[in-house]
């Protein structure tokens, strides 16, 4: 209600049409229980008011990345209003309407898309140009953007491949991709085959599979693999992954040839479901992206961004020749020796529900 009484105000004072008006409500939904804390009661002079558009709340990481945001966030007096889209990309752009419609100063979004996310900040930055645009976790193709945070997907690519090189045997490897039409997939990809080359290049290591997998689909990674078995005759020693469903998707055509804790594989970001696979020793690491920060580096940068400075950045890219700065979140290798070590530095999963002892 407190949403709509919002909206109600905003149109007795003629901040908002009647047309806007109708249109707006209808996407609020459960807005109620997405705004900060703060938000509900504050005064516009209490913080700067804060949009975070996410395509849903149902992937592992996501409450993650929000519990992240919503703590740095508070540390710096900022307001937020945070949705999920469930995800649905007219949801979304309907959601980021009304987070318009409520003066938000500065907008967060991880697409459902990218290609949507594109037409979708585009679309803000005509109607708003003065809110600023921040790209979380993909960097959104569209020189609408004033700046990104994304973890550096080459270095994750390289890291699988290196510990492949130092624990698996050499001959037979699969490789499976996310996406193809999506940078993070492709520079994963890339960052592997980069270690990989001179070890493919002198025929030490064959790779025998690799596939891009629309939606990240953990169904399609299990077809590849057990495509893969067949034709090598069960031959295969290695399976490089680049997402953690995917991994598991791939582990599961393993174990069904009773392959599992025998060939090497890895996925990336350390799911309760992949975490149990490194503690059996069916999976032989994943990789963790230090989320806390790319959380912390959001509400920073979109702090900085409404009061006109110039967020922190590491790195930039070119987007229609315009550079646009962002933030290279590095990672980690999680396996069973860092595994312990990893639980106690973050509160990414409980060591009871991994089959580890508390402690």
């Amino acid at each position: 209600m407190s949403d709509l009484f919002s909206l109600a105000k905003m149109l007795a004072d003629g901040r908002i049409s009647r047309r806007g008006f109708m249109k707006t409500a209808a996407a609020y939904g459960a807005a109620t229980a997405t705004l900060g804390a703060g938000a509900l009661s504050a005064r516009a002079e209490d913080g700067p008011l804060v949009g975070f558009s996410f395509p849903s709340f149902d992937a592992f990481r996501w409450p993650h990345d929000r519990h992240y945001f919503e703590t740095r966030a508070k540390e710096l007096g900022l307001r937020y209003i945070i949705q999920g889209a469930n995800e649905d990309v007219a949801t979304q752009d309907s959601q980021i309407d009304a987070m318009l419609s409520q003066g938000i100063q500065a907008l967060i979004i991880i697409p459902v898309n990218v290609e949507s996310g594109a037409k979708i900040v585009e679309r803000v930055k005509q109607d708003s140009p003065d809110i600023p645009i921040i790209s979380y976790n993909y960097v959104i193709p569209s020189a609408a953007i004033d700046y990104w945070a994304g973890r550096d997907n080459y270095l994750v690519g390289e890291l699988q491949a290196k510990q492949a090189l130092k624990e698996a045997k050499k001959g037979n490897w699969a490789i499976v991709s996310g996406p193809e039409g999506i940078d993070v997939a492709r520079q994963k990809t890339e960052g592997a085959l980069r270690v990989l080359k001179p070890y493919i290049d002198s025929g030490e290591i064959k790779i025998v599979s690799h596939q891009w997998h629309d939606n990240w689909r953990p169904e399609s990674a299990l077809k590849q693999i057990e495509d893969a078995l067949t034709k090598n005759n069960n031959d295969i020693q290695a399976v490089v992954a680049n997402e953690e469903g995917l991994a598991l998707g791939a582990l599961k055509a393993l174990t069904d040839e009773g392959l599992n804790g025998k060939v090497w594989i890895c996925g990336e970001d350390v799911w309760p479901e992949g975490a149990r696979a490194i503690v059996q020793g069916n999976m032989a690491m994943s990789a963790w992206t230090d989320l806390i920060q790319m959380g912390r580096v959001a509400a920073d940068a979109a702090h900085a961004l409404i009061k006109g400075e110039t967020p922190e950045s590491n790195d930039s890219i070119d987007v229609g020749g315009k550079k646009i700065p962002g933030m290279r979140i590095q990672s980690r290798v999680v396996n069973k020796e860092t595994l312990p070590e990893f639980l106690k530095l973050t509160d990414w999963l409980k060591p009871e529900d991994i089959g580890l002892k508390a402690g």
